[in-house]
């Protein structure tokens, strides 16, 4: 029984890195996307909603251990930005790398241009599915265990 308890602290351990360092790289991405992609030949107010989305998204995954739904909010939040940013990433290999207006010929110059970065937005959105379910579990966490109202 012991070494199973174990686990489950292995395991929380791991839940709390996956979650920090989910908000490290929305962080990170949020404050630099104005340099990234808030270029003078690019739309600075993208660039601004993508930071605050981004920005937001962190915030809510930290207050997760103190209001789950928030964590819930910020999740889903890291979801639409991961979602801009693999939008924003083909569109730009269709743009700028091939010079192109078809979608279909872009998708092997987008698979060999960003073959790791693909795999680093899978571990994205792993991420933030994670982070989604366990604050969702811990809402119904606590909302089972709080008192019944009079």
């Amino acid at each position: 029984m012991e070494q199973f308890l174990k686990f489950l602290k292995t395991e929380a351990i791991g839940g709390i890195i996956i979650r920090l360092s989910l908000v490290g790289l929305l962080l990170f991405g949020g404050f630099t996307k104005l340099i990234l992609i808030g270029a003078l030949e690019n739309n600075i107010f993208g660039a601004v909603l993508v930071a605050a989305i981004e920005t937001l998204a962190a915030f809510g995954l930290l207050i997760h251990y103190r209001m789950p739904i928030y964590g819930i909010a910020g999740a889903l939040l890291a979801l639409l930005a991961i979602f801009i940013r693999l939008v924003y990433s083909y569109n730009w290999v269709k743009d700028t790398v091939l010079g192109t207006d078809s979608y279909l010929n872009a998708i092997n110059s987008f698979l060999g241009t960003y073959n790791n970065g693909l795999f680093h937005i899978v571990l994205l959105i792993g991420s933030a599915i994670y982070c989604l379910g366990n604050s969702y579990k811990e809402y119904i966490r606590q909302r089972l265990t709080q008192p019944w109202p009079h």
